[in-house]
């Protein structure tokens, strides 16, 4: 269970080097080598669970032609190992060995192998196999043996050799001898990566909708506890998840910055409840606190994965309501709790209360849990855990400590259940190694292990959160052994601990170089801080301070350990949109002013483009040389206007600049800003008696000369009239003269006599 000692690791190593060598003895025929992309591709979709000691092992499964040209005459043979595996860390070396190296001989028997008589290019056959246990020439002894199939046909370039053209392989264990069983605890993980848009919704709807589908990972996480059947088994969730499916089904609203209807005297107005018939809030609007202040219409989430989503979680809580234990309960988000607490430990405790919330929200049971999902732990983070919190790591996360009979190991002042790195590993290749047959064969395979060396250790595995979907249902097939005994986690976890040496647990500068670093942590404390500067801004309690911790404790989450900046990316996206809200408020001023005088007043406007009240200031800064007075706090109403009046003085002439800067109620500065100079001219008493003075001789003058001028405009007048009488007078004679002349010019007539 623990990490294997020096000694141990090279035994194992010789061991298997013994194994290779013997591999590399083994006659041609017998070998199948992996060739690069193999042209049939092999698939065991069922097998006998435990080596019988007499009667037939049977295998199925499915056989696809992957290459360009048609096979025929398929022939899928069993094949088996003739030495078992006898210890754990074999087991493991074995897991990894190339999938071509040889591990046994084939049974080439007739009448035990299957033959595909056609496979066109892209097709694929189901084939079933049934071995004598006998032909696989596997001695009566305990322990665990290879078996697979090999598959082998013809082509028309390629004619039929030695050499598999596909290959799948997995463990069987010897059936156990005597009447003990081994205790088994089985852990379902729901977590995964979250993300969020800029806008606050759900991100990547497209592939939320494929994991909720049918043989999408969520949905085969259900389909297996659904076929466990009476077989216990324990939820591992992170209610980020949760949260992000409830989301889901209340259509996946944006980032809403309404008022927080859960505050007494932000109440929405009173709704009657459902009649009966009609359906119950969905679980969106049962989370406290809800997303509000969006468009209802904005949803991203389509009704196809609306539906989805509602279907996921009636299943899940009708499993929920079967079981009689809580919910193992991660911090939200699935956080790096040994890179929170190095950084910035106040995520880890925000993570754990949200946590809380949701799942009271969603009415489920839980349990706080920590469990890293490479299994390690810092000393540090596991003596940051509260004691109420159960925390699980792997075997690898210890160096060599003595027997732990119940699998629980106390150190830091802490209790840790630990569990089988081995089991988690799952099968060998070519096939996943988390496709759920292998991982069955697998967990067997280490149960029977742990009985042969007389390990009383329960065995504790935590499966993966990736499936193949449709063969999700197979991993508790066959699982019901007599030498199994499947229990509750609670079983194993109340177990008496073995107190163990502090400086057992193993976390080295690899395991601190994997955690996710400051940047990130940094990253998501401006988005935060910039969210609460925004809920001091507007008027009314609301919500938003929540809404954007959920966005960035999901980019904390250990998930996004492998590509660390695409998370800081993300928190960075949420500081932006929260920002641009905050951008809405500002200020608007005139380019410049100048005074005449002392003092003088300077105009600004507040504007509130957000569709929310706001309660905010203006701040000005200046020079020092020029003091401004005035302002105060503002409350405006959405999208709305206020005129802002400084009162400006100063004694020293000149250019001040100035600096008008929108900010809460406290001080804090939201982003806008107006910049303009003010420019005083100061005039002294003297300048304005020369001026009064000035002003004096002006009017005088034109008092003095007024008059004259008036005079000699009415003389200048009436001389004028004068003259244009006269002018008139001689003209008028004129006219008479030349009359008297034209008469005189004329011939004397005299009148004549008849």
């Amino acid at each position: 269970m623990p990490r294997p000692s020096s000694f141990r690791a090279a035994l194992a190593g010789l061991l298997t080097l013994g194994l290779a060598w013997g591999w590399a003895l083994a006659p041609a025929s017998a070998l199948a080598p992996a060739e690069e992309g193999d042209p049939l591709l092999v698939h065991i979709d069922s097998i006998t669970p435990v080596l019988p000691r007499n009667g037939d092992v049977e295998i199925t499964g499915t056989v696809t032609n992957a290459s360009e040209e048609t096979f025929t005459r398929i022939n899928l043979h069993a094949f088996s190992s003739q030495a078992p595996i006898l210890d754990a860390a074999n087991l493991a070396i074995s897991a990894t060995i190339d999938p071509g190296i040889f591990v046994g001989e084939r049974v080439t028997v007739p009448g035990t192998f299957d033959t595909v008589d056609e496979l066109a290019p892209g097709e694929s056959q189901t084939f079933s196999d049934s071995v004598p246990v006998e032909l696989l020439g596997i001695p009566d002894e305990a322990g665990v043996y290879w078996i697979g199939i090999h598959a082998i046909g013809d082509t028309p370039t390629v004619p039929r050799d030695a050499v598999a053209d596909g290959r799948a392989r997995t463990f069987i264990p010897a059936k156990p001898r005597g009447g003990e069983a081994v205790e088994t605890s089985i852990i379902l993980p729901v977590r995964g990566r979250v993300w969020y848009a800029a806008d606050g919704s759900l991100g990547g709807s497209d592939r939320w909708a494929r994991r909720l589908a049918e043989g999408g990972s969520l949905d085969g996480v259900l389909d297996m506890a659904e076929s466990a059947g009476s077989t216990p088994y324990t939820w591992l969730v992170d209610p980020a998840v949760l949260h992000a499916i409830a989301r889901l089904t209340g259509g996946n609203v944006p980032r809403g910055l309404g008022p927080d209807t859960s505050v007494p005297g932000q109440e929405p107005a009173t709704e009657e409840p459902p009649a009966d018939g009609e359906e119950s809030a969905s679980p969106s609007e049962t989370l406290t606190p809800s997303p509000t202040g969006a468009d209802e219409d904005a949803g991203t989430a389509d009704d196809e994965l609306v539906a989805a989503a509602q279907e996921w979680f009636e299943r899940f809580n009708a499993l929920v309501d079967a079981q009689s234990q809580p919910l193992l309960t991660l911090p939200y988000g699935d956080i790096d709790v040994s890179a929170a607490v190095r950084h910035d430990s106040a995520r880890y405790d925000q993570a754990v209360a949200r946590s809380a919330q949701i799942m009271g929200a969603l009415s489920l049971p839980s349990q706080p849990a920590v469990s890293p999902v490479d299994g390690h732990l810092s000393p540090e983070a596991l003596a940051r855990v509260t004691p109420d919190t159960v925390v699980l790591l792997e075997d690898t996360a210890f160096f060599e400590v003595s027997d732990t009979p119940t699998s629980v190991v106390q150190l830091l002042g802490h209790d840790v259940v630990v569990t089988s790195s081995g089991a988690e590993a799952g099968g060998p290749g070519p096939t996943a190694s988390n496709d759920p047959l292998a991982l069955r064969q697998r967990l067997l395979s280490e149960a029977a292990l742990r009985l042969a060396a007389d390990d009383p250790a329960p065995l504790v595995v935590t499966l993966p959160t990736v499936w193949r979907g449709e063969d999700a249902t197979r991993f508790f097939d066959e699982l019901d052994q007599p030498w199994l005994d499947a229990v509750p986690f609670d079983d194993v976890a109340d177990g008496e601990p073995t107190i163990v040496p502090d400086e057992t647990l193993a976390y080295t500068d690899t395991d601190v170089g994997d955690e996710l670093s400051a940047a990130s942590f940094s990253a998501a404390t401006r988005a935060t801080d910039a969210a609460a500067v925004l809920e001091d801004v507007l008027s009314l309690q609301t919500t938003i301070e929540t809404q954007v911790r959920d966005e960035v404790l999901v980019t904390l989450s250990q998930q996004h350990r492998p590509r660390p900046r695409i998370a800081v990316a993300a928190a960075r996206r949420t500081e932006d949109a929260v920002r641009d809200e905050l951008a809405k408020v500002r200020v608007e001023a005139p380019t410049a002013v100048t005074l005449s005088s002392d003092n003088g007043r300077l105009p600004a406007t507040l504007v509130n483009g957000l569709d929310q009240p706001v309660t905010v200031k203006v701040v000005a800064t200046t020079d020092g040389e020029l003091t401004l007075t005035g302002g105060g706090v503002r409350e405006l109403g959405p999208q709305a206007r206020s005129v802002v009046r400084f009162e400006a003085s100063t004694s020293q002439a000149g250019i001040h600049p100035v600096r008008l800067a929108v900010t809460t109620e406290d001080g804090t500065p939201l982003g806008s800003v107006a910049e303009l100079p003010i420019r005083a001219a100061r005039v002294s008493a003297l300048i304005w008696i020369v001026m009064a003075a000035g002003a004096l001789v002006l009017f005088g003058m034109i008092g003095y000369r007024l008059p004259r001028q008036v005079r000699a405009r009415r003389a200048e007048r009436a001389e004028a009239e004068r003259a244009e009488a006269e002018r008139a007078e001689a003209e008028r004679a004129e006219a008479e003269r030349a009359e008297a002349d034209a008469a005189s010019a004329l011939p004397h007539l005299e009148p004549r006599h008849p």
